[in-house]
């Protein structure tokens, strides 16, 4: 029988994924509705750009923190990195 702690982190990862999924399809949606109503409204400045690129860099955060947790946002890294100063920093002293 399964360990209810792997369980439970297997459905932390489907969880997360599945959020991601969601707001991959809202991304979509949303810059989809902007290109529409540019096209139909046109304007001298292409204004949709703007929301595209900005949603565009938050889904590829959330993209990267779902599916590489540990290789770009990572706690434990960062503590290794925070003890490892200390450590320097004692030595230096």
């Amino acid at each position: 029988m399964m360990n209810s702690f792997i369980a439970q982190q297997i459905y932390e990862k489907a969880r997360r994924r599945v959020g991601f999924r969601i707001h991959f399809i809202a991304f979509i949606i949303g810059v989809l509705i902007n290109w529409v109503v540019w096209a139909v409204y046109p304007t001298v400045h292409i204004w949709p750009i703007w929301p595209t690129l900005g949603w565009s860099i938050g889904i590829t955060a959330h993209y990267l923190g779902v599916f590489y947790p540990g290789k770009v946002f990572s706690i434990e890294k960062e503590i290794n990195r925070i003890q490892l100063k200390e450590t320097q920093d004692e030595e230096t002293r």
